[in-house]
């Protein structure tokens, strides 16, 4: 069986590792409108309309990279 995570759900399971992908985790935990989708440009919008800081967007991009190359393999 496979399951498929949201960018979100990903993203919540670096909650407390002491790197900059653990602070933004926290950062959207907090905030019950960030989208729960795998689209990225949904995800963008969304951040880009929230005035979201420069380092924030730095580690969404990072992120949703591995993200992406973390959930596309296929086994």
């Amino acid at each position: 069986m496979i399951i498929l995570l949201t960018y979100k759900e990903w993203l919540l399971k670096f909650i407390g590792v002491d790197l900059p992908i653990g602070d933004i985790a926290v950062e959207v935990s907090a905030d019950d409108n960030f989208p729960n989708t795998k689209d990225y440009e949904r995800i963008h919008e969304y951040l880009e309309s929230n005035s979201t800081s420069d380092s924030f967007m730095r580690v969404f991009e990072y992120s949703y990279k591995m993200f992406y190359e973390s959930t596309q393999k296929r086994f």
